[in-house]
C-alpha cells in the first residue's frame, strides 16, 4: 500500500520515510511492518493446541492480510497450518483504521475486560494489538462473543466489529493466495510411545537443543530463518519423530512466524 489519498474524519493524509500518517493514526513506514493483530490465547485446550497456535489475523503496512485459512476435513490434518494472505485496498485499509480509532486503541496501552470471568469457564482471551509511531497498544476481552447477560465495554463491542471487518475482507481481498514467512518456529515435546504409526527420524538439521527456550512440561521453542522445510509437507499432527540421540518419539509443532509475534511465547 503505497499511498493513502484520504485520512480519518477527511483529513489529508500523506507518506514519509518514517511513516503514513492517517489522521492521527500512524502506520509503520516499511511494507512488512505489523500494524495490526488479533491472537487468540488461553482457553481450555489441549497443551499442544495452545503451544501450535498462531495469530488470526495480521495487518501489514503494505496492506497484506494474513489469516489461517480453511483447514482440511481429514483426520489426522496437516501438521502446518494453512496460513494465506490477500491484499486490501485503502479504502479497505481506511475501513481497519477508522475501526481502530473507534476502539480508542490508540490511546490504550495494554488493557483488559475481562468483566465475563465470574460467568464463563475456560473460555479463551483475544488480544488486539496495534503499533503505531507510540509504541504498542493492546487490549483482551475475555470470553469475547460470548453472551453474559451484563453490558460490555464500548471498547469490547467495537472489537467485535472490527474481527467481523477483519472477516469479510479475508473473504473480499485481491491476490490470494498462501503465506511464506522467512521465519519458522518449532515447538517441541514429548511423544506418546507405542501409539504412532507414523515415527519418523529426526526432521532437522539441527539436533543440539541447548539453544532452545525451556517451555513448561518439557516443551521447548526455537525460531529459525528460512521458510517451513519440504520434510513436512507430507506430516500430520499425529506424526512423531525421534529424538536424535535417545530414539524417543517427540512431537514438533510447526508453522511459519508471522511479523509481530513475540519470539518463542515472549523470549
Amino acid at each position: 500500500m503505497k499511498q493513502l489519498r484520504t485520512g480519518l474524519l477527511l483529513v489529508a493524509v500523506t507518506i514519509s520515510a518514517c511513516a503514513i500518517d492517517a489522521g492521527g493514526i500512524d502506520l509503520p513506514g516499511k511494507d512488512d511492518s505489523p500494524v495490526l493483530q488479533v491472537q487468540s490465547e488461553g482457553g481450555f485446550a489441549p497443551v499442544e493446541f495452545v503451544l501450535g497456535r498462531g495469530p488470526r489475523y495480521t495487518l501489514l503496512a503494505d496492506g497484506r492480510l494474513i489469516s489461517e485459512g480453511p483447514v482440511i476435513a481429514i483426520f489426522p490434518g496437516p501438521l502446518v497450518p494453512n496460513y494465506q494472505v490477500v491484499s486490501i485496498s485503502d479504502d479497505q485499509m481506511r475501513s481497519v483504521l477508522e475501526a481502530v480509532d473507534r476502539m480508542g486503541l490508540p490511546e490504550m496501552t495494554n488493557e483488559m475486560d475481562d468483566s465475563a470471568a465470574s460467568r464463563v469457564a475456560d473460555a479463551t482471551t483475544e488480544v488486539v494489538t496495534y503499533w503505531d509511531d507510540a509504541g504498542v497498544h493492546r487490549y483482551s476481552v475475555y470470553a469475547l462473543g460470548i453472551d453474559i447477560d451484563v453490558p460490555r465495554r464500548a471498547e469490547t463491542q467495537a472489537f467485535g466489529d472490527l474481527l467481523n471487518l477483519l472477516d469479510q475482507l479475508v473473504a473480499s481481498g485481491n491476490d490470494p493466495g498462501p503465506y511464506v514467512a522467512d521465519q519458522v518456529q518449532y515447538v517441541a515435546g514429548p511423544g506418546f510411545a507405542d501409539l504412532s504409526s507414523d515415527l519418523r527420524e529426526w526432521p532437522l538439521a539441527n539436533s543440539d537443543f541447548s539453544g532452545w527456550k525451556t517451555l513448561p512440561n518439557g516443551w521447548m521453542c526455537q525460531v529459525q530463518p528460512g521458510t517451513v522445510p519440504a520434510v513436512f509437507d507430507d506430516a500430520t499432527v499425529e506424526t512423531q519423530w525421534a529424538h536424535p540421540e535417545t530414539g524417543e518419539p517427540m512431537k514438533l509443532l510447526v508453522r511459519p512466524r508471522l511479523p509481530g509475534e513475540e519470539i518463542c511465547f515472549g523470549n
